[in-house]
């Protein structure tokens, strides 16, 4: 796939505010960029809660200009705390007139219309569930998985951390890392695609249409960096728990680690902007 570089400029934009986990935002700042078709970038850096209610996202877009919003994994309350009402707004008419939304993990869930989510802290379970006002997704976000994880629901621990194999609606299949992420069930009207699924048959990455643009929602990690996790995570680890994250560090660290999804982003990308040049 080649855009022409003549016809346009597209920005990757990654939310980083409270909530946004580190590591998933410094690795989507190295891997959209790597990942991507490199005649298709113009440039990608961090975007604030701040910067989308002062409209920045919005700002000067036309049909040479597209950008793609990333939200990244973290926690998806303060996102709601930060951009419900203006920010979701300018966010719903970002996309709606011909940009991206690129939900990951808690962004996955911030993108649909609800969520149920069980997670565990200090040794107890807590529940978060509700809808969500940004609600590109027609359904509910479920998670955490823990038929993954042997038993244990999302933590900080080693062991909410996981490969699962991914299966893909054009038959190919690779392992993605898990972290508390979504399956997405859609409500019975609903108009989206099945990108892949879990090998459980659950959806695990969905995407569609958004008025003039697109939105992609994910419950597995595929933007991670192995030399960012390498920062983030292994070299934090305790030397209880070290030999674990090495391995999963040995996961991530190969040169088609999720480049599945970033395909599908790409043909997304050139769907949107290509429709619109049409158009």
């Amino acid at each position: 796939m080649v855009i022409n570089r003549t016809t346009g400029s597209i920005t990757i934009w990654v939310y980083d505010d409270e909530g946004a986990s580190a590591l998933s935002v410094q690795s989507a700042l190295v891997t959209m960029q790597q990942k991507l078709p490199e005649n298709l970038i113009t440039k990608v850096q961090t975007i604030s809660s701040q910067d989308i209610i002062d409209n920045v996202l919005n700002d000067k877009l036309n049909d040479e200009t597209k950008s793609i919003l990333i939200m990244p994994g973290g926690a998806d309350l303060p996102y709601c705390d930060k951009l419900n009402g203006l920010g979701n707004d300018n966010i719903r008419q970002f996309i709606s007139e011909g940009n991206i939304y690129i939900g990951i993990c808690a962004g996955g869930y911030y993108g649909a219309h609800d969520i149920k989510f069980a997670g565990q802290s200090s040794e107890e379970s807590y529940e978060i569930n509700g809808a969500r006002e940004l609600a590109l997704f027609s359904g509910t976000a479920i998670g955490s998985i823990s038929e993954f994880t042997d038993g244990q629901l999302y933590d900080e621990a080693v062991k909410s951390k996981t490969i699962v194999s991914l299966d893909y609606a054009n038959g190919q299949q690779d392992e993605v890392y898990y972290h508390g992420g979504a399956y997405f069930v859609a409500d019975n009207d609903a108009e989206f695609n099945i990108v892949a699924t879990y090998s459980n048959g659950k959806n695990a990455v969905v995407s569609g249409n958004f008025g003039q643009g697109k939105y992609l929602l994910s419950g597995v990690h595929f933007e991670l960096c192995p030399r960012v996790y390498q920062q983030y995570a292994v070299a934090k680890t305790d030397n209880a728990d070290i030999e674990r994250e090495q391995s999963l560090w040995l996961a991530i660290n190969h040169e088609d680690y999720g480049a599945l999804i970033y395909r599908e982003i790409a043909r997304m990308v050139e769907g949107v902007f290509l429709s619109n040049k049409q158009a």
